[in-house]
């Protein structure tokens, strides 16, 4: 097993534990080593303030390649849910790996990723951007840019 440590702050370096955050860490898909078949279900961090500890399985020798993706919420003032990030890495995990998240190796979500999506992509976006209506949203129906596939690099 693995245990990872890390400490969860916005780009300010403000708290975010007056937010009730949780950290999860989502596995690709399931898979099968050393004797254990490992179902797809995700691993939520313990939090204590703004330090949190995941134990996780290592990905190295499952089959088919497995990796982490990590996924962050928290609420508003009102408890209601209203954020999400996605860490835009697939996080590997070796065996008996102990320390910091930053430590781990990373590598950027596929190219052939496809964001779906009426705004531009993000910065430092690199895939496709499926140019669509959101559901409910009311839409000239003459806009050409509707369906378009375009190369984000």
């Amino acid at each position: 097993m693995a245990t990872i440590t890390f400490t969860l702050s916005d780009f300010g370096l403000a708290s975010l534990a007056p937010l009730f955050p949780t950290v999860t860490f989502v596995p690709s898909g399931p898979g099968v080593a050393d004797g254990r078949l490992f179902s797809s279900t995700p691993v939520e961090a313990m939090l204590a303030g703004d330090s949190g500890t995941v134990t996780l399985a290592p990905t190295d020798g499952v089959v088919p390649a497995v990796w982490y993706t990590v996924h962050i919420t928290h609420l508003n003032a009102g408890g209601v849910p209203t954020h999400f990030d996605l860490l835009d890495l697939r996080i590997l995990v070796p065996a008996e790996y102990v320390g910091p998240i930053t430590g781990l190796p990373g590598v950027p979500i596929s190219p052939t990723t496809v964001l779906v999506s009426l705004d531009p992509p993000p910065p430092g976006y690199k895939g496709f951007w499926l140019y669509s209506p959101a559901t409910g949203q009311q839409m000239p129906l003459d806009d050409p840019r509707i369906g378009e596939l375009r190369t984000v690099a």
